[in-house]
């Protein structure tokens, strides 16, 4: 039998640079995490310039619908040689999109191109940080011994979100939010949104000069780049998922329903091509589980935007106000989990990480339906800490395959956030269907009630997944070689 247990050729001093590379790429990420986990800021900045709460939502939407993207890059570059050179593309072009962001909300422009500047930044996030984090995986995975992973994670997601604490502090100082009682002055508009993608640029590039410094053991053969064919599936695929995300918003613009049908069709078939093209993995059994769980569990994923933009019902104020804040306990409660997690993978098994997190996803969708004032914000800080399935799920999958499969695996994770990408479109309509349709129960506001169904479904997503992990994932999952 063999899979990604195997030991790592490299010496100790190698792995230990590894481990501490994996951990502070992974640190800028989380240090620019106010602007590169896309939903809260991009949905407070869109409502700030007006937009409606699908619009709101679709900076997250694209995010997660980019992300298929890895996988065609993978296709496109399947070089272990070329490792080091991808993850200076991916952060290069992060930094770059940052910046021009904040260039343009600086600039005299209408409001609806700047709206589609942070749509765009959305989807450019998240295409390229995701393809990153897959190739920071394989350069994990690569170089260092499996059972030295556990302090790699705990190192990387429990002290990593300090940094994203900074940077949220720094958001709230910006946006002029409450920190522990405190009101802080804040800069004014727009200075302040275009200081804080501005800070993300050099930061990301500083994280693309740590990304040329890791040791990559190099390999007998070279895996040779495949004929287009073979990625056929994607290349239809890729095109067809933006035409349904396109069609459902002007859908929604016009209310024309042959468009919203056009919309679920492409959709449709995007998804028939998606899972053609991954057949292979899709083959075995243990993988196809754990897709499947990781898709549910990761519709959890889009809500922030919704509970950053319910905070004006239950807190009565802008949601800018709380965007830096709901970040900073958000990364906060993740630095105890991240903690705890990585000391509970040595003493368990891969499984118990991804059950331990999607209930604390679970959690947090209860809480902010039940709980209002200002222990609501508490939900935003129980969410980060089960945030942390991002790290667990794709855990779990790289456990589950061969060192032959792993670029095209931690691809394939990272394109798991694609099927419930719609589910971010979903919470912002369900809001706007109970505000256009007047919906309420127990005296709620039409908006409030819109809010916590659409808390309520993403918890039922959730509760599928666990139960399915229960039920058919085994604890520890081994493949054939």
């Amino acid at each position: 039998m063999t899979n990604s247990s195997q030991e790592c050729p490299l010496s100790w001093p190698d792995q230990r640079r590894n481990l501490i590379l994996f951990a502070c790429c992974t640190g800028m990420l989380y240090l620019a995490a106010p602007v590169l986990y896309v939903g809260v800021t991009q949905a407070s900045l869109c409502d700030k310039l007006g937009a409606d709460t699908r619009t709101a939502n679709l900076p997250a939407t694209f995010y997660f619908a980019m992300t298929a993207m890895p996988a065609l890059i993978a296709w496109w570059s399947p070089y272990v040689s070329a490792l080091k050179r991808n993850l200076l593309f991916c952060y290069g072009v992060a930094a770059l999109m940052l910046g021009l962001t904040a260039v343009t909300l600086s600039l005299p422009v209408a409001n609806h191109i700047k709206v589609a500047i942070v749509v765009l930044q959305g989807g450019v996030s998240g295409a390229a940080m995701p393809a990153a984090i897959a190739f920071l995986w394989e350069a994990l995975g690569r170089g260092s011994s499996e059972a030295r992973r556990g302090l790699a994670l705990s190192l990387a997601f429990g002290v990593g979100p300090i940094l994203a604490v900074v940077g949220s502090a720094i958001q709230t100082w910006l946006l002029g939010g409450e920190l522990f009682g405190y009101r802080l002055p804040g800069k004014d508009y727009p200075w302040n949104f275009i200081t804080l993608f501005g800070i993300g640029s050099p930061v990301m590039l500083f994280a693309a000069l740590l990304s040329q410094f890791f040791v990559v053991p190099p390999v007998e053969r070279e895996v040779e780049r495949e004929p287009a064919s073979s990625v056929l599936g994607l290349l239809i695929g890729l095109p067809l998922m933006f035409m349904a995300v396109g069609a459902m918003q002007m859908a929604s613009v016009t209310a024309n329903e042959s468009i919203r049908i056009v919309g679920y069709g492409a959709g449709i078939v995007a998804a028939i091509a998606f899972v053609i093209h991954f057949r292979t993995i899709l083959s075995q059994r243990i993988l196809l589980v754990a897709t499947i769980v990781t898709i549910l569990v990761y519709s959890g994923n889009v809500i922030p935007s919704n509970m950053n933009l319910y905070s004006s019902e239950v807190l009565g104020e802008s949601p800018a106000k709380y965007a830096g804040l709901m970040n900073m306990m958000r990364f906060a409660f993740k630095v105890v989990a991240g903690l705890f997690l990585g000391w509970l993978l040595t003493r368990t098994n891969p499984r118990a990480g991804i059950l331990a997190t999607s209930s604390l996803f679970l959690a947090a969708q209860l809480w902010a339906m039940f709980v209002t004032g200002p222990y609501y914000l508490l939900a935003i800080g129980i969410f980060g800490a089960g945030e942390l399935v991002g790290v667990y799920a794709p855990n779990y999958i790289l456990s589950a395959s061969r060192p032959d499969e792993l670029r095209k695996n931690m691809a394939f994770v990272t394109m798991l956030m694609v099927p419930a990408a719609p589910a971010g479109y979903l919470y912002g309509a369900l809001v706007d269907m109970a505000k256009t349709n007047k919906w309420s129960i127990l005296g709620m506001s039409n908006s409030a009630f819109g809010f916590r169904l659409s808390f309520l479904v993403c918890a039922l997503f959730i509760t599928m997944g666990i139960i399915i992990a229960i039920v058919a994932l085994p604890k520890q999952p081994k493949v054939k070689g």
